[in-house]
């Protein structure tokens, strides 16, 4: 009874709109004084919840992707994609997704990038003749290829309820988010005709300017031409230079070199260096407030941990994880079906609740379940990280349309027509891939990694 009124209580305050945190704390505290149960098991499961070193990895990568944007290399970045797909059909829209690709081997956080491709690229490509809508949905959507594109934040918060390896599971992504990649340029290449109309675009409308000044056509192309080469030169070498840090941070941890968490510090400190001594992007000042941007956006995170992870432990000891597989397993003694229900549920969960939530609730729920039926630590939180994309671009919560509906000031529900095409032929594909074909997750790890399994 304490346990049912703990949980109707949280689901209750969710709806009306209570920090997530603070809703599972109220659950928590009711089922306390209705059992009178200790809460000394309670505060050691809180204060280790934050002591822990694995979990510093999270800070650090958030300053590094913060360095990153400041630097001056995420607009490096976009430059070279830009460089790379400039000349393409639906080639400006395509960089999106490439961009995202590139920013989350530097950040590993979705939120990070769906957040700098808004402010950084949208205004751009509105410029050329993109349709806002296009550009906020199409953003919001590539936000999970900041993560599976490894280092991944995600997966340092699988780890803390799950015996997995972070190396394994940065490895796990890697396809999948390539995979996902792809499908997302295809529908790009398909459907953004019906978003881009160059006509609207400003250099369309000063065109006529333009013409009336070029008296001397020949000799302005030229020196045009030589300004371009020179600036794709100039792209490349500092493309060279973002391009390290991956290198540095990935290379280290996979030869033994450091840890996850270690990486994290190499990052930040390679961040330091790139933005104040090599592209001289950014001052020591500027470093400084980087530092206090990241901290005051960290409490909001890591005030999740002991509070989730309360609630956590007193399912636990209820003995909820075994009746959810005792639950699911009675439905259907079929193998896929047991998958599909899986699935569907992170679907659903992922709809309303924030990725580490969801993460640090439901992998000990899962996990038995998955066990049964032979899915792995490693395919199933792959499984969760791809259900935590769909959750962010599937209303009501929807986080990356909520943050990309801010910056470009579009609604969500005018959002809605661009995004389905990716949601129905990609996020939902890739989820339907890495269920039911696990080699698409185990392949990389347990070809690199010995026992990484």
């Amino acid at each position: 009874m304490a346990l049912i009124a703990s949980i109707s209580a949280i689901l209750v305050l969710i709806f009306i709109g209570m920090s997530v945190p603070f809703c599972f704390l109220s659950g928590s505290l009711i089922y306390i004084f209705m059992t009178g149960a200790s809460t000394g098991t309670f505060v050691s499961t809180s204060y280790y919840a934050l002591d822990s070193f694995s979990t510093l990895a999270i800070p650090l990568f958030m300053i590094a992707g913060t360095l990153m944007e400041k630097s001056g290399i995420a607009r490096t970045l976009i430059d070279l994609a830009e460089m790379i797909l400039k000349k393409t059909k639906g080639g400006m829209g395509a960089t999106i997704p490439l961009v995202s690709c590139f920013f989350g081997a530097l950040s590993g956080s979705g939120t990070a990038t769906v957040t700098t491709l808004g402010s950084m690229m949208a205004p751009r490509l509105t410029e050329l003749g993109w349709d806002k809508r296009y550009l906020a949905a199409f953003i919001a959507a590539c936000g999970p290829l900041g993560y599976m594109i490894p280092p991944n934040m995600n997966a340092i918060i699988y780890t803390r309820v799950s015996s997995a390896s972070v190396a394994a599971l940065f490895l796990a992504t890697i396809i999948p988010g390539i995979l996902w990649t792809i499908l997302y340029l295809i529908i790009n290449r398909y459907t953004y005709h019906h978003w881009y109309n160059p006509e609207n675009s400003v250099t369309a409308k000063i065109g006529m300017a333009g013409e009336q000044t070029a008296e001397n056509g020949a000799t302005a192309k030229s020196i045009i031409v030589e300004e371009q080469a020179a600036d794709k030169l100039t792209i490349i070498k500092r493309a060279g230079v973002a391009f390290l840090m991956p290198v540095i941070i990935m290379g280290g941890i996979y030869s033994g070199i450091f840890t996850a968490t270690e990486a994290g510090a190499v990052g930040c400190v390679y961040g330091l260096i790139v933005g104040v001594l090599i592209f001289k992007k950014m001052s020591l000042k500027e470093a400084f407030s980087s530092f206090i941007k990241t901290g005051s956006s960290l409490g909001s995170i890591l005030i999740m941990f002991p509070m989730t992870l309360i609630f956590t432990r007193i399912l636990v000891l209820n003995g909820v994880p075994g009746m959810v597989t005792q639950f699911i397993t009675g439905i259907s003694s079929n193998k896929y079906v047991i998958i599909l229900i899986i699935d569907l549920v992170l679907i659903l969960a992922g709809c309303f609740l924030d990725a580490g939530v969801l993460l640090l609730v439901f992998t000990p729920l899962l996990l038995p379940t998955a066990a049964i039926i032979g899915i792995g630590e490693i395919q199933l939180g792959v499984m969760m990280f791809v259900a935590v994309g769909v959750g962010t671009i599937t209303p009501p919560m929807a986080m990356n349309l909520f943050i990309t509906g801010k910056i470009t000031g579009v609604e969500m529900m005018d959002m809605m027509k661009p995004l389905l095409p990716f949601l129905l032929f990609a996020a939902i594909p890739i989820l339907i891939l890495v269920t039911f074909v696990p080699a698409v997750s185990t392949f990389l790890p347990s070809l690199i990694l010995s026992g990484g399994m």
